[in-house]
């Protein structure tokens, strides 16, 4: 079967909680973020979502730029806030068989 490294978690290790393994709910934050990522001002009304649909056509995407930005809630974005949107090269990876 295919693994697609567009999922939430692609690359997370396994952990135990409750003697149950499971996986990590968000990877490490990156050291800094990828040469070619942009920046983006939050406006009034933006969503995650409608950023992701706006940079790489797919509103289903929006963890990548969560997940870019580990350092806040996903939803507890403001006007003004700046946030990192990861190149679409990279939200968009899948891996063959």
């Amino acid at each position: 079967m295919a693994i697609s490294l567009s999922s939430r978690y692609a690359g997370l290790a396994t952990v135990v909680i409750g003697g149950q393994p499971s996986l990590a709910l968000r990877p490490a934050p990156p050291a800094q973020p990828m040469p070619d990522s942009l920046l983006h001002v939050v406006a009034a009304g933006e969503t995650l979502g409608s950023l992701a649909y706006a940079y790489y056509g797919r509103e289903d995407l929006w963890w990548r730029i969560a997940d870019a930005n580990p350092g806040r809630y996903a939803l507890d974005w403001s006007p003004g806030d700046t946030l990192v949107i990861p190149p679409l090269r990279i939200a968009t990876l899948t891996a063959g068989p």
